[in-house]
């Protein structure tokens, strides 16, 4: 759910990357050469995967017949009283309510809808030990992610800076964060 998406080729395309490095302790050259060895012997001493993500891009925009990760979607389709739980203004939200996600006529990945694949992803989450309030503040932290693509900037007076337009989204991206205003802005 956090690292796939719908491409126009996939369904449940992976949308990140493993690199695994392997680490070897190799024979002393000259120890292998006096044993009669035309090239030292290794022994596998351990390795090193690094996990990153391949299109950061896709959190804020995505092709037309292609989807944004399935986290998105799985956490708007989820039921009312969960999404309440989680953020009372998320309650009422749908797809379109963000600009990060937008209308999407496909609402099943692999014969499931996102409503059920977020109670697998809750429960998925539940066996690693993310359950709870820590839960509630992943699913938190994805609703700042939606809710930051909703803010708009035009310029400031000055015309060197900007101002943020969209009050109404900026005081929603306060309540949630539970920041006050003066102090979003200066660090937005």
């Amino acid at each position: 759910a956090f690292g796939n998406a719908k491409t126009s080729r996939n369904d449940n395309s992976s949308r990140f990357g493993k690199y695994l490095q392997l680490q070897f302790d190799a024979e002393d050259p000259r120890l292998a050469a006096y044993a009669g060895k035309k090239l030292p012997s290794c022994v596998l001493a351990g390795s090193k995967c690094e996990v990153y993500l391949l299109e950061k891009s896709r959190v804020i925009a995505h092709e037309e017949n292609e989807r944004a990760y399935h986290i998105f979607y799985q956490l708007l389709a989820a039921k009312k009283k969960e999404k309440k739980e989680i953020w009372d203004e998320l309650e009422d939200c749908n797809n379109e309510s963000f600009s990060y996600v937008g209308y999407t006529d496909l609402n099943k990945i692999e014969g499931k809808t996102d409503g059920e694949r977020f109670g697998l992803t809750k429960a998925a989450l539940a066996l690693v030990g993310v359950s709870g309030d820590a839960f509630i503040t992943l699913m938190r932290t994805i609703c700042v992610v939606l809710q930051l693509g909703n803010l708009t900037f035009g310029p400031d007076d000055s015309g060197e800076g900007s101002v943020i337009e969209s009050e109404d989204e900026l005081e929603s991206l306060c309540d949630l964060m539970g920041i006050d205003g003066p102090n979003m802005t200066l660090a937005l």
